[in-house]
Formats: structure tokens, C-alpha cells, sequence
């Protein structure tokens, strides 16, 4: 379990797990980044940007005391394997629903493991899916290929645009991965049916969000940017179709703090906190 408690927890909620819905903490992984750094001080810009959020979902018409919800603080995160190690044991551990807050999207690795979910939904603007990245073959840009080889999962990740040409051959090569581009999504050349089918199919639902997925407008701080991402509306619109009871857990990730004054990080919590809103609506 995580070592070191928060002195901001997310919401200002309460730090004792004992009979919560939804228990939080952070992996903040902070190792493989290609461009920036920092995003280990992303879950406590998090929590400390939640304390100033109004509560009250102008999408769901829920209010903080409809989250039943735990912070339980930090994990240490030394190296890569230690802590994938460690997220793996510490949600195994969980008897409730698992929330977690990155680090840099390689912990994603580590719920998927615990976790075991047959379908992986990804809002990212890159598709992770390289098989090494300046010499590494576990790092922020290979988890989601590690976890295809390792798990099997079926996986789509909406809102891409940052491409490869290896990582779309290797995509376009297994019919269980796919993905949807901003662009498509933006112009409205796709089907949501094409993610509900997914969804209606699985029996386990994971939910991973890189904050990259939306446009640096929206989301300056970010390890890596791109132009023509979402905007924060059509993501929380995606979301509220991808959540539902079949999920699992869910994580977010990829904020660096210190590139922008807190926009980023309160777009983050929002995000985060809509999410459950919409988790707690899908099982009414």
C-alpha cells in the first residue's frame, strides 16, 4: 500500500478506505518521459486544484457527498519496475474501486496487470503501442504494446494524432486494437457505435486518461503536446459513453505542473472527478 499520505487529498476527502466506493492514490512514475519532466508533482497539483472545484455536476446533478471516495496517498515510485510492481499489489490489495493518479502513463502497465480487463479504453494523443523508445522497451510510449502481448486485452485509443507509421501498421495489423483519430472525432467521421459495440462486449472495462488528449489550449502542461486535440467537453462526452458497470478502474496521468499556472491541473481534477460522477450515474 502507499507509504506516504497526502497532505491534500483529492476533494478534501477522508484518507480511511474502510468501507469507501472508490479508493485514490498515486503512482507518481516520473522515469521515461521523452521530452519534459515533472509529472511526478502532477497528483498533488491534482488534489490541490480539486480543492477549489464547485462540486455540483452541471452533467449529472451530483454533489460531493455522492462520492464515497478515500485518498490514500503516494506510492513510492524508484524505478519502473518497482513501481509497477508495487501498483499491481497495492489495487490487488483493494476491495474497492481503484482510482489512480499519474506519474507518466507507464503505470498503466501496472493496474492492467491487477486488473485483468478483456477491453482497454484510451483517450491519448499518441498511440503508446512503439515496441522501444530511445533504447527502452517499458516506458510512456510501450505500455499499452507491453500490456497487448503480456494480457491479450482488446484495446482502442480515441483522440490520437500524435502517429507513428510503426505504431499504425502494428495496430492495423491485429483486429483487436484500433483507434480513432482527433481529427475523426472532431469532424464527426465516426461512429461512437463502434466503442459502445466494444463496450457491450466486455465484462471488464479499464479507463485510462493522458491528459495530451486534449488540446494544448486546454491542456498546456503535458509531457508531450500536439495540436488539434479534444477540447475538455467532447472528452467528457466520450467518457460519459465509456464509463458504465462493466468498469474496472481507471486512471489519469501525464500533467506536468510546473509548464503552465494550473490550468492543466484543475482541468485534470475536473476530469477526474466528472468521471466518477458518471460511474456512480451508470450503475443507478
Amino acid at each position: 500500500m502507499p507509504t506516504n499520505p497526502t497532505f491534500q487529498p483529492f476533494l478534501d476527502k477522508g484518507i480511511d478506505p474502510e468501507g469507501m466506493d472508490y479508493v485514490l492514490f498515486s503512482a507518481p512514475l516520473d522515469k521515461t518521459g521523452s521530452n519534459r519532466s515533472g509529472t511526478r508533482f502532477g497528483p498533488n497539483a491534482i488534489r490541490q486544484e480539486s480543492t477549489y472545484l464547485d462540486t455540483l455536476s452541471a452533467r449529472t446533478g451530483l454533489d460531493w457527498g455522492d462520492i464515497h471516495l478515500a485518498d490514500i496517498g503516494d506510492m513510492e515510485c524508484p524505478d519502473v519496475e518497482t513501481a509497477l510492481k508495487e501498483i499491481e499489489e497495492t489495487i490487488e490489495s483493494m476491495d474497492s474501486f481503484p482510482v489512480m493518479l499519474g506519474g507518466e502513463h507507464t503505470i498503466t502497465l501496472g493496474a492492467l496487470r491487477a486488473l485483468k480487463p478483456d477491453l482497454v479504453v484510451v483517450y491519448d494523443a499518441h498511440l503508446d503501442l512503439r515496441n522501444e523508445l530511445f533504447g527502452e522497451k517499458l516506458c510512456h510510449a510501450t505500455y499499452l504494446r507491453r500490456g497487448f502481448e503480456e494480457l491479450g486485452f482488446k484495446a482502442i485509443v480515441i483522440g490520437a494524432r500524435a502517429l507513428s507509421a510503426e505504431e499504425t501498421e502494428y495496430a492495423d495489423s491485429y483486429e483487436d486494437l484500433c483507434y480513432v483519430t482527433a481529427q475523426q472525432v472532431i469532424k464527426e467521421d465516426w461512429s461512437t457505435s463502434t466503442l459502445s459495440k466494444l463496450l457491450k462486449k466486455s465484462k471488464r472495462t479499464y479507463l485510462s486518461i493522458d491528459m495530451d488528449v486534449l488540446d494544448p489550449s486546454y491542456a498546456p502542461a503535458v509531457g508531450n503536446l500536439h495540436p488539434e486535440g479534444l477540447s475538455t467537453a467532447q472528452l467528457m462526452d466520450l467518457v460519459s459513453l465509456s464509463v458504465n458497470e462493466k468498469l474496472v478502474g481507471f486512471d489519469l496521468n501525464e500533467v506536468y505542473p510546473h509548464y503552465d499556472t494550473g490550468v492543466t491541473a484543475i482541468t485534470a481534477a475536473y476530469i477526474v472527478m466528472e468521471t466518477l460522477y458518471s460511474h456512480i450515474t451508470s450503475k443507478k
